[in-house]
Order: C-alpha cells, then structure tokens, then sequence
C-alpha cells in the first residue's frame, strides 16, 4: 500500500498546494483564486482521485486475506493446538483476540474510506468545488485511519511473534520432552 499512500499524498499536495487554506471547523473559506485552481484542476485531480481508487481495491483484498490468514491459519491454530496440548497461552489468545478487533476496525475503516472515495468521484469540482475540497480533506483523515488501522495490526502481529519467542523460552523443556 505504500506507493499508493505516495500516490495519494502526491495528490494531496498538489491540492494542497492549489487550495493552501485549510478546512475550518464546519466550513471552508477558500479565496475566489484557490476555487478557480480546483475547477481548472477538476479533470485531472478526478481521474487520479479514480486511479487511486482503482488501485486500492485489490491492495485491500490483499491485505485483508494476509490478516486474516495470519489471525485465522496461524494465530488461531496455534492457541488451539497450545490449548489442547494443556499450555499456558493466554497472553497469545489476548494478542489474537485484539488482532482479531484490530481486523474487524481495519475491514470497516476501509469501507468508510471506499464508500469516501466513491462519492468524491461523483462530485463535479466544477460546481461544487469547495464540497470536492471539504470531501477530500475528509477522505484524506479515512485514508490515514485505514493507515494507523493497518499499522496496529502490524504491531500486534510483532507483539504476537514476541509472545511466541518467549512462550518457547519459557516451556522449551516442556515442548522438548513432547517432541520425544
């Protein structure tokens, strides 16, 4: 996803750096100057807007098959063989399950930041240029909760093989012996 967040943040700026005055509270005060550059950006900032957009899809198909496979055929399996076996792995079914609640907040945080994008692409920036200005803005913060989102997972699952490590330190006799 990382060269789509360049690709998202290289659009940004180049808004940004057409409409250089930020959002206030419930409305926008633009200058008659920045809403003549998103009209005459309207074109070019809807089809990278629609790029993005295209592209996002499949990396969040992506990412969300690798989280779940991750949650799903290690995490998961693992605590049930571990549990089965009479192991102490509590701290490692409390990672999975907030894994799991970080998966769940990924998969709908995504979907506010694709139904986001689907309406920005709608709007025409010609008439409506500082509503286009405010959405982008808006989809912007999503993109970046998808981003934070994406990052606990990642942390969880260091979190996770962590745990891991120190479960086989700390029962490496036990699982020797089983092995045997």
């Amino acid at each position: 996803m990382s060269s789509r967040y360049f690709s998202l943040l290289l659009f940004i700026v180049i808004v940004m750096a057409s409409v250089s005055v930020p959002a206030l509270a419930q409305q926008t005060l633009l200058s008659d100057e920045h809403i003549e550059r998103i009209k005459s950006n309207c074109q070019s900032a809807l089809g990278t807007l629609a790029r993005i957009h295209a592209n996002d899809a499949p990396t969040y198909i992506n990412r969300n098959q690798t989280y779940f496979s991750i949650g799903d055929k290690m995490m998961a399996r693992l605590n049930g063989r571990l549990a089965l076996n009479r192991y102490d792995a509590a701290q490692l079914v409390r990672t999975a399950s907030d894994y799991n609640a970080r998966l769940t907040k990924f998969r709908s945080t995504y979907r506010d930041y694709d139904t986001s994008m689907a309406e920005i692409i709608r709007i025409d920036c010609r008439k409506q240029p500082v509503g286009f200005y405010e959405k982008v803005a808006e989809t912007r913060e999503l993109r970046e909760k998808v981003n934070d989102v994406s990052g606990q997972l990642k942390s969880l699952i260091e979190q996770y093989r962590n745990e891991v490590i120190l479960f086989q330190a700390d029962n490496s006799i036990q699982l020797k012996e089983g092995q045997s």
